[in-house]
């Protein structure tokens, strides 16, 4: 399900930037009629008034007196985004949300490279099929529509939402919710309406019933970080943003909007400085690299410990994809054979340190010389957070399968690491 919400918000800070910034190369040309700076200064009040159905028709008409202007695609396709949450045939909705998706999608091309543009595309995923072909499995909030007596309600509430009317939709939202309570998408529209009501409180409240039924879908983590952001609590948004990356780490939204939320507070999102050295496997057994072989005095020498150990494991290559047996509605990946774990992985890193160590102890290797991605890895190891690196910053097709048992078990632990060292 689709809709343009809070993502407004993230909207009124790019589209300035986007009137003024390069376009990129193309063959459509400008035919600017009399009234096209008139009609463009009145769409924009209206769309930053947040009376996006409004300026529909207006932006429609500038597309085509100009379709060399990314912000005129972006706003259109927002706008048919909100239009579409009006109509009760969903063969009429599927035909408008295609026509808003390809709008994006030019915007894009024009050089449109706005948190909002990346989010909404990026709701592609959320599929089966998109999810079968990330490796990244679905949770229930994405996967549970409804009882159709909640759903009818909540098509209702769509509607009054896509005409800006808070009041009338988020009693909807709240009465869908209530007919049926395990539903993710009627708690998290409650909460976000309750938003545009300036009712932080009881945003949070729905927010938080969003959270419990599916704590591993990020968007009700995010879309709470949002409303703490502008009702004044930057730290409370911090944490949200936080756990919103610990719940989907290889979606797209939640590191925008921690990003985003960095550069408002004077912080910087950073990963540690950590490279692996690719290997091959011909005919199934590891090929040496003389050039790492050779690299004694820095230890990365080492590495083939760790190549070794991947390679006795199954591994064929640094990264690998998953060959699936199987999977099911959720598009959880049974493999038909070798997965990379992180497990595994973490295991991997520690033969080559514990090596290292070994090295450091014997005196044939110096701390003060070792190679920098080997230190980073030793100190993350030291502070208990290689498995979280491992989980979040090195993932493959294997590890992201596997990220949903590790999560089960570790949440907090991928919090505090995420906290702690991609935040600066």
């Amino acid at each position: 399900m689709m809709r343009s919400s809070l993502i407004f918000l993230a909207m009124a800070s790019s589209t300035l930037q986007a009137q003024v910034a390069p376009q990129a190369p193309t063959i459509a040309v400008a035919h600017h009629e009399p009234n096209f700076d008139s009609e463009r200064r009145q769409a924009n009040e209206l769309f930053l008034a947040q009376k996006v159905l409004e300026a529909l028709p207006l932006y429609e008409d500038l597309c085509r007196q100009d379709p060399t202007v990314a912000v005129f695609a972006e706003r259109h396709g927002a706008g048919l985004l909100a239009k579409q949450a009006t109509l009760s045939d969903p063969a009429a909705q599927s035909k408008l949300r295609l026509q808003a998706i390809n709008e994006l999608k030019r915007a894009q091309s024009l050089g449109d490279n706005s948190a909002y543009v990346r989010t909404v595309l990026s709701a592609g995923t959320k599929t089966v099929q998109g999810a079968l072909i990330t490796g990244i499995p679905l949770t229930v909030g994405y996967t549970y529509a409804g009882k159709p007596d909640a759903q009818a309600v909540f098509h209702q509430a769509e509607a009054a939402f896509g005409r800006s009317d808070w009041a009338g939709a988020v009693k909807l939202y709240t009465q869908a919710s209530a007919l049926d309570p395990a539903w993710y998408d009627a708690a998290l529209y409650a909460g976000d309406t309750y938003f545009r009501l300036k009712n932080g409180p009881d945003a949070g409240i729905w927010f938080a019933k969003a959270i419990a039924i599916d704590p591993d879908r990020e968007t009700a983590y995010r879309y709470w970080g949002d409303a703490l952001f502008q009702t004044g609590d930057p730290m409370g948004a911090r944490e949200k943003f936080v756990e919103a990356v610990v719940a989907e780490p290889y979606a797209t939204p939640p590191f925008l909007e921690l990003g985003q939320w960095a550069q408002r507070t004077g912080h910087q999102i950073v990963r540690p400085a950590i490279t692996r050295p690719e290997f091959t496997t011909p005919d199934g057994v590891l090929k040496i690299d003389p050039e790492l072989a050779a690299s004694t005095q820095d230890g990365r020498a080492s590495w083939i410990v760790y190549q070794q150990y991947r390679v006795a494991h199954g591994a064929r290559t640094l990264n690998q994809t998953i060959v699936a047996g199987a999977s099911d509605a959720n598009a959880v990946v049974h493999p038909s054979g070798y997965q990379h774990t992180v497990a595994e992985e973490h295991a991997a890193l520690r033969a080559m340190l514990s090596d290292i160590d070994s090295k450091l102890k014997a005196g044939t290797l110096l701390e003060a010389n070792l190679d920098p991605s080997i230190s980073n890895l030793r100190k993350l190891e030291a502070a208990n957070a290689l498995g979280a690196w491992v989980a979040i910053n090195a993932a493959d097709a294997g590890i992201r399968s596997d990220y949903p048992e590790y999560r089960a078990h570790h949440r907090k632990h991928l919090i505090d690491y995420v906290d702690a060292y991609l935040i600066h």
